[in-house]
């Protein structure tokens, strides 16, 4: 059900009996969105504030039932249990700051309504010491639909997300995959399908995301008062800062061996993986591995654990680690499953200098360019659109190349052997026609190497421009990655990698050098 708009009211659920105690709504300071839109919301003062200390904050979406304009409802029975989250004990280890927007009775956490919501962060933080790297996303049923739809369009945004019984487009998913995730449903949910949450959660580990997974046996819709309670929540996600994922906080699995970077490059056949699983003082039912789109297998151990001789086919090879552990409310049973990926690239012998690596016909098909390059077809990408035109392109004599491209916020990902590679990055602007109208970034290794470049500014309209970059790849992955300036789209035409040299050779600083 992807990207599902159908009727999924929130069920009215009573909150579990406990001895914790819970902020309650009286708790929660009315507000309005300063943005036009007038969005109601409820927010939470975490009490003792202090203004000389930043405090991280939850963003939290209501499911369909509480949608109108009462600035009340969406706050019933406890939030749905998502003010279980502010209690007593989880205050004393981490004072947080909740808001709870109100969606409109006909609306959906979509379009505007979902950007109102998402900027009542910008406004709290006006008035309050808001960590802006430390705010996370929550929401269930319609709002767990919400809170993917919210980190898919604001993907640098947040530390951390916690969608709930919801349901989403799988293809925005490798924009995200960096981004930790804990999803929660049940697989009698009669109104939002686990499918939803499982073909999430599968995308995201697809594309090299680690995810952790509550999946419950049963439970229905409304499993969220024990969801928000689950013991190790709220200590993994005040654990999580934007661009920084906790590597120590459980649930948790590691792979320390051969390295416990996210990328291997090995000339060998197999490969043997070792690493350790924490579910903090919980059992683990087992390890597992697999390779995406290859075999499986079993680990032997699970806190610590090991798999021998997996096989690899050549390229790139997705390795997944799995473990799967109860999921700590017996009355609902089920599994919480939780991963870690390394991405190893099995090739032959590293190439000679000189030898041409990779080269892609960026946004087009093949083509054989006439000095004998054999440019493949657009390949090895996330992100962005394609666009073609049919025009005399000067400066070049492949204007093939020149005539289609790749535009947008996108990047490559080549695997290549560690050393020092040459990477030419081909531009033509056959859209435009004047200077200031396409303005964009790109950056090599993760190193910026064009700023608010203008094609048209440096060559001309319609004429061929080939900027040539030395970088040292050391994880066996290149990446290159463009982005939107302040006018118009980024713009790549095609790109080729050259090997210049053995890991370590570079002569430039910071490892790269500009024709």
């Amino acid at each position: 059900m992807s990207a599902f708009k159908g009727f999924c009211m929130s069920m009215t659920c009573l909150v579990l009996a406990s001895t914790a105690q819970a902020a309650t709504r009286d708790e929660f300071l009315y507000g309005n969105a300063n943005d036009g839109s007038n969005l109601p919301f409820r927010y939470f003062v975490p009490p003792g504030y202090d203004g000389a200390q930043s405090y991280p904050l939850i963003l939290f979406l209501h499911g369909s039932g509480e949608r109108g304009n009462d600035n009340e409802a969406q706050l019933n029975n406890n939030a749905n249990g998502a003010m279980r989250l502010l209690d007593d004990a989880n205050l004393a280890l981490q004072p947080i700051f909740m808001i709870a927007p109100q969606c409109p009775t006909d609306g959906w956490w979509s379009g505007g309504t979902l950007t109102s919501a998402i900027g009542l962060v910008d406004q709290l933080s006006m008035t309050y010491n808001i960590d802006p790297d430390r705010i996370y996303l929550t929401g269930l049923s319609m709002g767990g639909m919400g809170t993917w739809s919210g980190v898919t369009a604001q993907p640098d945004r947040f530390a951390a997300a916690v969608p709930m019984s919801g349901n989403g487009d799988t293809n925005p998913a490798a924009t995200v995959s960096g981004l930790p995730f804990w999803f929660f449903h049940a697989a009698n949910d009669g109104t939002v399908g686990v499918e939803g949450s499982d073909n999430l959660v599968a995308a995201l580990r697809n594309a090299g995301g680690n995810v952790i997974y509550t999946r419950y046996d049963t439970g229905g819709h409304g499993i969220w008062p024990v969801a928000y309670t689950h013991p190790l929540l709220f200590q993994w996600l005040v654990s999580q800062q934007r661009g920084v994922p906790s590597t120590i906080t459980p649930p948790l699995v590691r792979i320390d061996v051969p390295t416990s970077d996210p990328a291997w490059t090995t000339e060998d056949a197999t490969i043997d993986l070792a690493g350790s699983a924490d579910h903090d003082t919980n059992a683990i039912d087992a390890v597992t591995w697999d390779v995406l789109a290859g075999p499986t297998g079993t680990a032997n151990g699970t806190d610590a654990w090991s798999a021998a001789a997996i096989p690899l086919a050549d390229g790139t090879n997705l390795i997944r680690v799995i473990a799967s552990a109860p999921s700590l409310y017996d009355n609902y049973g089920g599994h919480t499953t939780f991963n870690d990926t390394l991405r190893v690239i099995h090739m032959g012998p590293p190439p000679d200098p000189g030898t041409v690596v990779a080269a892609i016909n960026a946004g087009g098909d093949a083509y054989t360019a006439l000095d004998g390059t054999p440019y493949l077809a657009d390949s090895g990408f996330s992100g962005g659109s394609t666009q073609v035109s049919n025009v005399e392109v000067a400066g070049t004599e492949d204007d093939v190349l020149y005539n289609n491209w790749r535009f947008g916020d996108f990047a490559y990902h080549l695997p290549v052997f560690p050393g020092v590679y040459t990477v030419e990055l081909h531009f033509a602007d056959t859209y435009n026609s004047a200077p200031g109208q396409r303005l964009f970034n790109a950056s090599i290794e993760g190193v910026p190497v064009l700023q608010e470049f203008d094609i048209i500014a440096t060559v001309g309209a319609n004429t061929a421009l080939v900027r040539t970059f030395d970088v040292d790849v050391a994880d066996g992955v290149l990446d290159v990655a463009l982005s939107n300036g302040s006018a118009g789209n980024a713009r790549l035409d095609a790109l080729r990698v050259i090997r210049v040299g053995s890991a370590g050779e570079s002569i430039f600083a910071n490892g790269f050098e500009a024709d």
